[in-house]
């Protein structure tokens, strides 16, 4: 990692360390609780975004090089935690939420940093109650306002959304999750709008202990953009579900290189650290 500065190394350096001792002393106190087809099932289903499982994933999210000081811009959030509702034998309501907290580095030099509630949404997808290795849901979102205008947009808004999964017996999980984000109100050209697309492809390898290697980067654009509209982050990581007890814990770590960005040099790449937890139904 000799391309890293110092700090960007500790980060890496840590949260490496935390994933290999946490799974390895958790291992070690559970082992003998379930299968390991029984983890490796757990962490192929917490990728499924139309799941009939709860599911809630905490996740830290370092960007590297932000703002006007390059410095590590922070996200702590819960990353579209999953709340399933049957609504009849055919159809249920599958809701995922994302809220992120976020400690930025100033836009300008001279300003401060800034903390805050930046924009989550939650969508609301009617998924059939039946599939054949095949699963998906369509609906709409609800968008909300961040709590200053240094870490968001303040404005509601909504927007449709998708997704599909192929998931099977066979080690291989992949689908996609797509929406687009209209706010309501402001005037052309005002930097307090959205209306924004999200392409999130994402691919995984499932061994037979809970371990899995995986991709699912977070392609963006920003219609309202006069510059660069595209984001293109290239990269993945791995993860590994461990037991509490009876309680799955899938813990990951990630990493994407944004090889298409709105700034040359600016947000070059980012690491993020996720500690999912999944319920049964």
């Amino acid at each position: 990692m000799a391309w890293l500065k110092p700090d960007q190394q500790r980060i890496m350096t840590w949260a490496a360390a935390v994933l290999a001792a946490t799974a390895l002393s958790l291992n070690r106190v559970a082992a003998q609780q379930e299968t390991s087809t029984d983890d490796t099932e757990v962490s192929k289903e917490t990728e499924n975004p139309v799941t009939r499982r709860i599911t809630l994933p905490l996740r830290y999210e370092a960007e590297f090089q932000n703002g006007a000081e390059r410095a590590t811009k922070d996200t702590f959030q819960i990353d579209q935690a999953v709340a399933p509702f049957r609504l009849n034998q055919d159809w249920a309501l599958i809701t995922r939420t994302k809220l992120p907290l976020v400690v930025q580095p100033p836009k300008k030099r001279g300003e401060h940093w800034s903390t805050g509630l930046s924009n989550g949404y939650t969508t609301f997808f009617l998924s059939p109650e039946y599939g054949s290795g095949i699963f998906w849901g369509a609906g709409p979102l609800l968008y909300y306002p961040a709590t200053s205008a240094e870490v968001g947009v303040q404005r509601w808004g909504s927007g449709p959304s998708v997704a599909f999964v192929k998931k099977n017996e066979s080690p291989f999980v992949f689908g996609a999750v797509v929406n687009n984000i209209w706010t309501f109100g402001g005037q052309p050209g005002s930097s307090d709008r959205t209306n924004s697309l999200l392409l999130n492809p994402f691919a995984s390898y499932h061994f037979n202990d809970g371990w899995a290697v995986s991709t699912s980067p977070n392609i963006t654009a920003d219609w309202i953009s006069s510059g660069e509209k595209w984001t293109v982050p290239v990269g993945g990581g791995f993860s590994k579900v461990v037991r509490l007890g009876d309680q799955p814990v899938k813990l990951a770590l990630e990493s994407y290189y944004n090889a298409v960005r709105p700034k040359a040099g600016n947000d070059t790449w980012l690491m993020q650290f996720t500690v999912t937890l999944q319920f049964p139904k």
